[in-house]
């Protein structure tokens, strides 16, 4: 069974987008998204969304310290 995740690409050419993805259900994680350049993205943090689910930060191996705490502090 599928569940609907919602994350932020923290890095690299999507640095900020916000998706909604269906993933099978495994942990967080076991998680990897692949990004527009071949890069795969995998999380960093879970943070809770104002509706009561979560959302990840999935981490671009190129992204910066700044990047990161900045979208793990928004």
């Amino acid at each position: 069974m599928n569940q609907i995740i919602e994350y932020v690409i923290v890095g690299g050419p999507q640095h900020g987008m916000v998706c909604r993805h269906p993933v099978p259900s495994v942990p967080a994680d076991a998680i990897a998204i692949s990004s527009n350049d071949g890069q795969l993205c995998r999380v960093a943090a879970r943070r809770r969304a104002s509706h009561a689910s979560t959302r990840l930060l999935l981490l671009h191996p190129q992204a910066t310290g700044e990047q990161f705490r900045t979208l793990l502090a928004a």
